[in-house]
Parts: structure tokens; sequence; C-alpha cells
């Protein structure tokens, strides 16, 4: 990706800030009630104001930015599904993973609240784009990655202080780091002499010492994962407890909103003079300029190896191009199928220089942002595979003379069940398309055949949700014969016998739950006595074979998924006299196992020990896997991997008092989700 450097960049800002005689539209929050954009995006704090004045500055209703802030949730189209107000750059973009099928549920992050959870077949369609303050992890950059990181500004963070604050107004890089990590914990103010001393100084004659409060923005904040690389914290790091310096909550216990003032001024005035917290510099601009809503309430923003952040004054603020301390691209994310089409609207708003969030240079410096010349609109920076899909294919008859189409049922599954389309091949020629419903998990094509002899089909699965991978089934083999020719007029002395045509019927047992046993049942009817065998198929998977008794055969096996597409082939053991026949494919859809959720937790905890809960998963037939939330009350307090069923959960420090946790487990493809009963545990003093 290019990206221009920060002198250059800021150089840019600060001479757009002084050239701005013309006016910049103000940000807009939501949009207004009862109107929709076609791009709708949620996320990053950071980034709200600016992606709203891009949207006004843009007009057309393109853009549809939702604040951090506000009501719990918000109503993205006409008739929509509310989807969760995602309060930071990792819960918009965890938002847009689940609209698009990335990944089929996740739990989004809401303002001093408890995260929502959502899932694909809700929140389908819903949400476009995510705002976002940080690209994506190490460990989720994939150059076929289904998500786009496109940039289109450069920001620069800075710590904030209360007004009254006595820590000094210009620290370098190794204070800020020492003091986010607990090493410098008291500002000491002595007559005109002021230092930073960490936590065994011992106060001398004439010392005013006031401890230093580091806050960091909620968890998922891209801010907070900027400011924490930045001075060499890791999250956990801050779960192991290291930092425990490090407050998420302000002093009266509320969530900490990044680039709002509130947290610095929350406690007494002892409290607030020793206040420290990351601030966008961007943020804190536009909020002085009135671009957007003043949440400062009077903190400083201050500098950092002697540059200041900001230059001008009172409404006529702007970055200062020689603060390069800690700087960032800031990012829209987007459906990479969409920023490589340059018809989409996706492409003509966010991607390449040209683009129209791009060719808004003035409104972007006038929210207190650097430009990234050339690397505006960049493209290349993507992350997060496709979910996987599965596709079968039967055909309504294993052979059908040359000339003739044959019935070809698809069946498909994947993350919210969003539909596509289905390509029948033989090889790599085309042979017929089809579609498949969203909400539905079938489709069938008419396939037609030309000459006689062996096709081998398969069936290409292309869904309509972005972040959902293409399948392909596997080979079905269909016998073409010849043409049928008229059979000869028996003479008068002759009186051919003439075989009777048979049908055969497969029926399922009711309700069947992945774990347990159901039966198929063919049941063969001719006008003539009848004998031969049914062989049972799941798609192209031969299951068994049974005699026919009675005119009926039965299978019976355990069921090991939710879908399956079932038919039976009855194979005549007199041809000349009753004919073979095939039932037609029988969907079946397999309930998912019910678990037991277990728990073994200790009845108390002594001080300054930490609970460990032994959690088992149990359903008849199948082995649970995923994942279990422990909660405290609303409080999500861990989430693990289950391991054969089971999980050992270590829990982060509990406060003194009773706890009534749950374990919640969130279930998988083929076992459903369960909460445990409560369990109390006493956290000793």
């Amino acid at each position: 990706m290019k990206v221009t450097a920060f002198a250059k960049a800021g150089l840019c800002a600060g001479l757009a800030a002084l050239a701005l005689g013309s006016i910049v539209a103000p940000a807009s929050a939501d949009p207004a009630t009862g109107s929709f954009g076609t791009l709708a995006g949620l996320g990053s704090d950071t980034t709200q104001s600016v992606v709203g004045g891009l949207a006004t500055a843009i007009g057309g209703g393109v853009i549809a930015s939702y604040d951090a802030t506000g009501s719990a949730s918000v109503t993205t189209r006409t008739g929509g599904t509310a989807v969760p107000r995602a309060n930071n750059s990792g819960g918009g973009r965890d938002l847009l993973r689940v609209a698009i099928g990335q990944t089929e549920t996740a739990n989004i992050p809401v303002f001093n609240s408890a995260a929502v959870p959502v899932t694909t077949s809700a929140i389908a369609g819903q949400v476009q784009f995510a705002r976002s303050s940080g690209g994506p992890g190490a460990a989720d950059v994939a150059q076929d990655g289904v998500l786009t990181y496109v940039p289109f500004a450069l920001d620069a963070v800075s710590y904030a202080t209360a007004p009254n604050s006595v820590i000094p107004a210009n620290l370098s890089k190794a204070q800020i780091t020492s003091i986010f990590k607990g090493e410098l914990t008291k500002v000491v103010v002595n007559g005109d002499s002021t230092t930073l001393q960490g936590p065994s100084y011992v106060a001398a004659t004439g010392d005013v010492v006031t401890d230093i409060t580091t806050f960091i923005p909620a968890a998922g904040s891209g801010t907070r994962s900027f400011w924490l690389g930045k001075v060499g914290v890791t999250e956990s790091d801050i779960s192991a407890g290291t930092y425990a310096n490090l407050k998420d909550k302000d002093f009266t216990g509320t969530a900490v909103q990044e680039h709002q003032g509130g947290a610095l001024v929350s406690g007494t005035a002892a409290q607030d003079a020793g206040a420290i917290a990351p601030f966008s510099i961007a943020q804190w601009v536009a909020q002085a300029n009135g671009e957007t809503t003043d949440l400062r309430d009077s903190v400083r923003i201050n500098a950092v190896d002697g540059n200041v952040a900001t230059t001008g004054s009172g409404t006529s603020y702007a970055l200062n191009p020689g603060f390069n301390a800690y700087t960032r691209p800031v990012y829209n994310i987007v459906p990479s199928v969409l920023a490589d089409d340059p018809t989409s609207e996706i492409a003509k708003t966010f991607v390449g220089t040209g683009s129209r969030v791009c060719q808004q240079s003035a409104t972007i410096t006038a929210f207190g942002f650097g430009l990234l010349g050339d690397g505006c609109g960049d493209d290349s920076l993507r992350a997060y595979k496709a979910s996987a899909s599965e596709t079968g294919l039967t055909l309504g008859a294993s052979s059908v003379a040359a000339g003739k189409s044959v019935t070809a049922t698809v069946t498909t599954s994947s993350y919210g069940q969003g539909g596509g389309t289905v390509r029948i091949y033989t090889g790599s020629t085309l042979l017929a398309s089809g579609a498949v419903a969203a909400g539905s998990s079938t489709g069938t094509v008419q396939v037609p055949t030309k000459t006689a002899g062996s096709l081998p089909l398969s069936a290409v699965f292309l869904p309509n949700l972005a972040g959902v991978g293409a399948s392909t089934s596997p080979v079905v083999d269909l016998t073409v014969t010849a043409p049928v020719t008229p059979t000869p007029t028996p003479t008068a002395t002759t009186k051919p016998v003439v075989a009777v045509a048979s049908t055969t019927k497969a029926t399922v047992s009711a309700k069947p739950v992945v774990g347990r046993s159901f039966t198929v049942t063919a049941t063969v009817s001719a006008s003539k006595t009848h004998a031969g065998s049914v062989a049972f198929y799941d798609g192209s998977k031969k299951l068994g074979t049974i005699k026919v008794a009675s005119a009926k055969a039965k299978l019976t096996w355990k069921a090991t998924k939710t879908l399956y597409a079932v038919k039976a082939v009855f194979t005549s053991s007199s041809p000349s006299t009753v004919k073979s026949s095939t039932s037609s494919v029988v969907t079946v859809r397999v309930a998912k196992a019910t678990p037991s959720v277990s728990v073994v937790a200790p009845k108390s905890v002594a001080k300054g020990k930490y609970a460990t809960l032994k959690v088992k998963v149990s359903a008849t037939g199948v082995t649970a896997t995923g994942k279990v939330t422990v909660k405290d009350g609303k409080k999500s307090v861990k989430t693990v991997t289950l391991r054969n069923g089971k999980a050992t959960v270590k829990l982060p420090k509990l406060k003194a008092g009773k706890h009534k946790l749950v374990v919640t487990y969130s279930g998988s493809s083929t076992v459903a989700g369960k909460s445990s009963a409560a369990k109390t545990v006493t956290q000793k003093r």
C-alpha cells in the first residue's frame, strides 16, 4: 500500500486548512429519521465525524454513516432489521463480517452496554462498509481476503489531560511509555520543579504528590489497539493483569469512550489532575473547530518530544505538520469483490485517488486529518478469508435418452443461506444454470443432453453474499442412452411380454436429530409382483443396499449433519417383467443435538486467587465443538474454545463478594446453543 510520508501529508493538511476560504459542510451524525443511504456503515469513533462530513460533502444519499454512540441499535434500510450500534472499529468490522457471511455470528460491542449477538441470517445486506482507525491484525491479513481496508486519511494521536492537570504538557515518547506501563505513577511538584516518579518514591519536604491514572478506551477500539502497540502493551498482558494501572472505566465506573474528555474530568479535582488518556488529534481539532459536537470537556491535547499537536486557536485549529510521534492511516473497510468491480458504488465511493471520498481533501483536512496523496483509496490491504460453502448434486434419473433433459437438484449449505447462482458443468463445459433463492438451500436446473454415452456432471455454487466462498459438488455420472426407437407392431400371432413400470417413494422417520439414528423407508409399487433391492443415496454418496420385502426396504443410520438429500434407487430382479425406478430426492432437515452444560465451580475463592471453572458440554451421539462464554450477570467475563466437549476456564480476578456465574455454549453446526445453571462463587476479601 502506498502511503505518503507524514511530514508531507501534514504540510498538505496545514496548507488546506489555511486555504479554507470555501465552506466545508459540517459533519452529519446519523442520517435523518426515515432516510437511508446507499452505503451504510458503522464502527470507529475516531473517523465517525469525518466520514459524516464526507457523507454531507458527497451528497446524494450515497453514504449513511452511523455514530459510535447513541441509541443501542439503528435501522439502515426501509423495512430492514435493526442492527447493534457498533461502538468501535472492531465492532464495525465484525458487523460487516457477519452481514456478508464471512463469519456466521459475532458479539457486537455497544457503548456502556453488554455486547449484542448477531447472525448472518438476521442482518445480511444491512451493512455495506465499516469505519476503522486501524488495519487488520497480522494473523488476519490474506491476499485473497474478502475484506479490503481502504485508507483515506492520516491521523495522529497524542495524550490528553484535564484542564487542571499537573502532568507536564510536553512528554517524551519514553516517558509516555513508562507512564502507561505503570513505571511512572506519580507527578511530584515542589516549588518550580515538576518531576515524574515511580511507585516506590518517598515524598520529601515540600512535595505535592499527585497519583497518575492511565485511561484507555474500551476493548475493540482501534485507538486502544494502536496506542497499546505504541507503548509496548498487548491485550494478553492486560488480561493477565500485568498492567493493572490501565483503566477502561472512568472514576465513576463508566466505560471510557475514545476521543471524549469526560473520563479525564470524571473524578475529584485531585484525581482529574493526574488523569491521562490517548486522544485523536484529528478529533480534537474537529471538535474545537465546531465541525462536530464538542465532547472535549476542555481537556488539553499535549506535545510529544517538543512537537505541539496543533496550530491555531479558537475555532481555527489545525494538525501541526511537524507532529510525527504517533501517526496512522485510517480506513473504510469494504467487501473485496465490490472493491474489485469498478462499476460498483463501493468502488466509485472509496477505491482509488479519483474516488468520491479521495476527492474531498478539503473536508478531510477540515476535520483535522492529514492527506495520503497517492495512497488514498489504495485497495491492496486485504484480510479475512471467505467462509466455506458446501454443494451437493442429485439427478432425477440415473439415465436418460439422448435429446431429453434431466432434472438436477442442487443442495447448498452456507452461512446465512443467502442464496446464489448454480451452474451445471461437464468438465469445463457449461450445460445449464439456475438459482438458489435467499433463505433456501436447494435449487433445480433442467440439464439437456445431446449424444449417447456417460456424462459426468458437477454443480458449482456461486454465493450471493460477498463473504462466502464458492464450492463444487462431487461428480455424478449420468448415462445417456441412444434415442428410443418405436416398438414394432407385433403380428397377430405374436403377443410380446411388456415390462410394467414401477414407482419408488422415499419417506423419512419424523424429527431426526443429530447424533441419533433415523430411518428412510422406500416403498416400491408396481402392477405385477416384484422383487429386487433398493440402494439408498445421500446426494452421490451411497449409504447402503437393502432387499425389498413386502414392497418395502428400510435403512437406518445415525445423523451426523443437519442436511441430507436422500433418494432411493430400486433395481428390479426381473427387469423384463418389472422395470427399475428411482424416487424423487427427499430433503431431510435434521435438528441440531440438544446439549447439556455442566459446570464445576468452587464455592469460594481465596483472596488474591483466581476462580477456575470446569465446563462440560454433552450431547447424545456427537461431540460438542465451538466456544463457551462465562458471564457474571450481564457481563461477559471470558470466552474459551471447547476441546473434546470440555474446557477449563481460568477467570480474571473477580471483585470481592458473591458472583452469579452462567456459562453459555454458543452452539456449532451440529449442536444447539445452551446455558448452564447459575453457579454462585464468592471471592474472599
